[in-house]
Order: structure tokens, then C-alpha cells, then sequence
């Protein structure tokens, strides 16, 4: 006999699907792609309700859900395809993508590879394509919506939040890692101190949430990523603000700043015993202590899985020992380093491919949405410390979201530069 609440979860799906037809066909409603990119990047909080209800895998529901709007807006534009191929930066990362799989050919029969590969368009790629495409047919993304979407990841961490055995004193949403809770809030913090368009009480209110979200992970490798990349992108807008002549503008920024460093200073001094207490027991420590970074387990680990990766890049230098050779179930876990990684399994051809992938994204995001930049940076950043090609797929989102915005034809590139300024594309 069937089981009588999947029959009325298919009957409300169905119901959902025909409203959402006739929003789309009769009322012409727009999709913000910002809708997508959200539900990707905070999709662990999104996943863990899944599972309350649906059975099978949550990674179903990620790439469902979206669907209906891009089969949709593929049928009334097929053409928006040909301008996603038209895309230079598209065409670098699928030659990357493609050499990895090659790279199977040689690696060991036994090795995750194609496992790897599978999470990546799963959870990076597939969206990032869903979202191109939508917009293009209706050329919208708001920053508001990521930032509401990322409130309520913040509060559902800390509120929904464990400590569990496998991770002391590491708020963690049940069934995640910490480490992907703090990348995600951490991403929060950066889009609410750069991105445009997002009311004040709003981007307040959900820095403040997503910084305490991170700092209750102690995940440290996306901490120092995230400060790293912000004062990376702070120091470079200075310097070319002074060499435009443009500091002046800066001018009105001067009492607020003060007011919050003496307020930041003040609050600092008045807790420092505190403050000074809770660092000491936290993983944070090491940050400040050679010794105990030294003594680390977390840190010895990785450095031997790093020294055996390296091994496999030195035995196979300019191809790579395949893709998966480096990873479970072949070693006891991945190296935490993207870039060593990529090249262990893919050689220097596939480490070449990745990073002209990134530099040339990269560009793209400084001319076109300098938010995206420093987002992209801070994602490469963490990947570094504590990274891996499956589960890794937050700088694909990012990625994507920059080569949405580079126009496919360069006759059109002028009047789009000034197109993207404009409140209604909110990037």
C-alpha cells in the first residue's frame, strides 16, 4: 500500500508546479537569478529540512527545484544556450573540467574520481548554468535576496546548530561540517560589506548574524580567508581611489569610521579578559602560537597528506597521477589544499588550465562586479587551507556569476559596462 503523505507531498508538488506555470506564462513573472545563487550556496540549511520530509538523496532537490523556470525559459529562448557558449570563461573551465575526466584514463581503477567530478557539477556547476541562463532571459540579480537568504542560514546555524562528538565545541547544522557553515557565513559578511543595493538594517543585521555564526564554527582556514581577501580588496581600492585623484570623496566615511573604531576599541579594552579567555580555549589559538600551530593534529595531518601529494606530482609532473589518485578511498583523506590537488592528480597541464580558468574569471568580476572579486578570492583563499575538488564548489557559483555579466558579443560590451550601474540588475 503506498505510503499516504508521499501521495500528498506528489499532489502539492504538483499544485506548486501549476502555479508556478501559470506565474511564468500568464502573468510573465521575472526569476531573480540571485534566488538560484542563494539556494546553492546556503543549500545546507535548505538540504537539512529536505530530509525531514523527502526521502533519497538531498542533492535531487537542489538540482529539481530550479528546473522548472530554466526548461521553461529554454523553450521560449533557445538561443540563450548559444550566448552561454559564446562565453570565453565558460569555454576555459568545461577545457578544465574535460582534461580531469580524461585524466581518469590513467589513474587508478579503484579511485573516486569520477565521484568528485559528480559532486562538483552537482553542487557548483548545474546551478551555476541554472542561474546563468535565467539571467539571461530576464537580466536580474539582487544582493538583497542573497543577503535575506543568508540571514536566515545564520540564525538556522545558530539556532538549529549541535555540538556533536566529531566536532567539540564546533556549532555544526546536523548532518554538515562546520567548515562549510563558516564558508557560507563567511561569503554573508563579505557580500554585506561590498555588495550594493542592500538596505542598511538589513545588511547590519545579517553581518552581525553571519560573523557569529562563523566565529561559533572555530573553523580558522575561511576566518583568515575572509580577512585576508577583504583587506586585500580595501588596500587596492585605496590605492586606486589615490591614484584617481578620488580620496576626497572618502571624506564623509571619516566620523562614522572613527566612531567605530573607538566604539570597537572601547568594547575590545572593556571585555579583554574575557575575549582574551575564550581564545585561548578556543582552535583559534593557534593563529596566535607558533608552538601550539606546530603541535596542531589537524595541522600535522594535512601536512603529510600534502607531502604525499606532492610525491605523486614529482613521480608525474606534467599529466597527473589521474583524477581521485590523492583522495578517498586510495588515501586517508584529501590534501586541504586545492591547487596541490589539482595538480597531483591533474599535472601541471591541469593546474594551467585552472588557474588561466580563475585569473581570466577573476578579471571578468574586478571590471564587472568587483564584489565578486574579492568573493572569488576568498573562496580560492579557504580552498588553499582546507579545500577539495568535490566539495569545493563555492568559487564555480562565484565564477559563474561573473562570466554572466561579460556579454557574449564585444560590440555590446560598452553599453552593458554602464547597463550593469543601473538599480534594476542591483550587482
Amino acid at each position: 500500500m503506498p505510503d499516504i503523505s508521499l501521495l500528498w507531498l506528489a499532489l502539492l508538488g504538483g499544485a506548486v508546479v501549476v502555479f508556478l506555470l501559470q506565474c511564468l506564462l500568464t502573468l510573465n513573472m521575472k526569476v531573480d537569478s540571485a534566488w538560484i545563487f542563494s539556494f546553492c550556496l546556503y543549500f545546507d540549511l535548505f538540504g537539512y529540512f529536505s530530509k525531514l520530509v523527502l526521502p533519497g538523496p538531498s542533492l535531487f532537490v537542489l538540482l529539481a527545484v530550479p528546473l522548472l523556470p530554466v526548461v521553461l525559459a529554454l523553450l521560449l529562448q533557445p538561443e540563450l544556450l548559444r550566448e552561454i557558449f559564446a562565453n570565453q570563461g565558460v569555454w576555459l573551465w568545461g577545457l578544465f573540467l574535460a582534461y580531469m575526466l580524461v585524466t581518469l584514463l590513467w589513474a587508478p581503477a579503484d579511485s573516486g574520481g569520477l565521484m568528485k567530478e559528480f559532486l562538483l557539477l552537482a553542487r557548483g556547476i548545474v546551478p551555476a548554468i541554472y542561474m546563468y541562463i535565467l539571467y539571461l532571459k530576464d537580466r536580474q540579480f539582487s544582493w538583497s535576496v542573497v543577503a535575506w537568504t543568508g540571514l536566515a542560514y545564520a540564525l538556522g546555524h545558530l539556532l538549529l546548530g549541535v555540538y556533536s562528538a566529531e566536532y567539540p565545541g564546533r556549532l555544526t547544522l546536523p548532518g554538515s561540517n562546520p567548515i562549510f557553515n563558516a564558508r557560507a557565513s563567511l561569503i554573508t559578511a563579505t557580500i554585506c560589506l561590498w555588495a550594493g543595493k542592500i538596505p542598511l538594517p538589513l545588511r547590519l543585521l545579517t553581518l552581525g548574524a553571519a560573523l557569529a555564526s562563523a566565529l561559533a564554527t572555530e573553523s580558522r582556514g575561511p576566518l583568515v580567508a575572509f580577512l585576508v581577501a577583504n583587506a586585500f580588496y580595501l588596500c587596492f581600492s585605496l590605492i586606486r581611489k589615490y591614484r584617481e585623484k578620488k580620496l576626497g570623496y572618502l571624506s564623509k566615511w571619516t566620523v562614522p569610521l572613527l566612531f567605530l573604531l573607538l566604539a570597537t576599541g572601547g568594547t575590545a579594552t572593556f571585555y579583554a579578559e574575557p575575549l582574551s579567555d575564550w581564545v585561548e580555549s578556543s582552535r583559534f589559538m593557534v593563529l596566535f602560537d607558533r608552538n601550539q600551530l606546530q603541535g596542531d593534529d589537524n595541522y600535522i595531518g594535512r601536512m603529510d597528506l600534502q607531502t604525499k601529494a606532492m610525491e605523486k606530482l614529482e613521480a608525474s609532473p606534467f599529466l597527473g597521477a589521474g583524477l581521485g589518485s590523492v583522495t578517498q578511498p586510495l588515501a586517508r583523506d584529501f590534501p586541504h589544499n586545492l591547487a596541490l590537488e589539482i595538480g597531483a592528480e591533474g599535472g601541471f597541464l591541469g593546474l594551467a588550465l585552472w588557474t588561466l580558468a580563475v585569473l581570466f574569471t577573476w578579471l571578468v568580476a574586478l571590471r564587472q562586479a568587483p564584489v565578486l572579486a574579492i568573493l572569488l578570492v576568498q573562496a580560492i583563499a579557504y580552498a588553499m587551507a582546507s579545500g577539495d575538488f568535490g566539495y569545493n564548489f563555492e568559487y564555480m557559483m562565484i565564477a559563474f556569476a561573473a562570466l554572466m555579466l561579460l556579454p557574449a558579443r564585444r560590440k555590446e560590451r560598452v553599453a552593458a559596462r554602464h547597463e550593469y550601474l543601473v538599480c534594476h540588475y542591483r550587482v
